[in-house]
């Protein structure tokens, strides 16, 4: 497993392009935690949810919006700067900050977040200026997602090559081949950070559908990406997504 901060950041960052995915324990600390929680269940309960879909994921898009004092402080968290600093440097964008409760059963379909991202590799082939975007996630959990309960699953390989049955889409075909793949399962505890490359296949899932499972993403990018790029999240407004740009 890829884990840091047992690794050198370069190290850790050789480790997260190998195998698509870095587990940051306790990057949020207790108290950070609790207050992320706190907060994101209580938008639940003002109903700042964008919406709740069919596999159980309800979704806030506009945390940073209506409660910055509280989660502005996971961008650019200590505990990933580093990474995304080694990764992007100042180029370093914020695109969007997503929170996630999972109320009831919860298992989400096998996806990519960036699922433009071998489309847009090869729509910049051949430019001469042209940059093809590459986005990371951090994912923050806020309870203890242990086996038997709750995880996150990547298949792995799939940011190195590209999966069958995504252009055209076709969303049965993808599910049956994802099913069969072998795949490697993380079990994050609360405050714990997964980083990863926002093109490499993943779901997850809770096992005891009793259990209390949130978390709160960040999607970074380095290259703007245009209206019509195939992403699950919408971009923020430009002005103050670059963390690093200052300092």
């Amino acid at each position: 497993m890829s884990t840091a901060p047992s690794l050198s950041v370069d190290d850790a960052l050789d480790s997260l392009q190998r195998d698509g995915y870095l587990l940051l324990p306790a990057a949020l600390s207790p108290q950070e935690t609790m207050l992320v929680r706190s907060r994101l269940d209580h938008a639940r309960t003002q109903g700042w949810e964008e919406g709740l879909n069919s596999v159980g994921n309800m979704w806030f898009d506009n945390l940073l919006d209506r409660e910055p004092e509280t989660f502005s402080r996971l961008v650019g968290h200590p505990a990933v700067r580093p990474y995304l600093e080694g990764l992007y440097g100042r180029q370093c964008q914020l695109r969007s900050l997503r929170g996630h409760i999972n109320p009831g059963p919860y298992v989400q379909e096998w996806h990519l977040d960036f699922y433009g991202y071998w489309e847009e590799r090869r729509a910049s082939a051949g430019r001469r200026l042209a940059l093809a975007p590459v986005g990371v996630n951090t994912t923050f959990y806020l309870q203890d997602n242990l086996p038997g309960s709750g995880r996150l699953t990547f298949l792995p390989g799939t940011h190195i090559s590209e999966p069958p049955h995504l252009y055209p889409h076709d969303f049965d075909a993808f599910q049956g081949w994802a099913a069969v793949q072998p795949r490697i399962e993380l079990f994050p505890r609360a405050g714990d950070c997964v980083l990863f490359l926002s093109h490499m296949v993943h779901r997850g899932a809770k096992d005891d559908d009793r259990m209390d499972r949130s978390n709160v993403v960040c999607h970074y990018q380095a290259c703007g990406m245009h209206e019509a790029v195939w992403h699950v999240a919408q971009p923020r407004p430009f002005a103050g997504s670059f963390p690093f740009a200052r300092g």
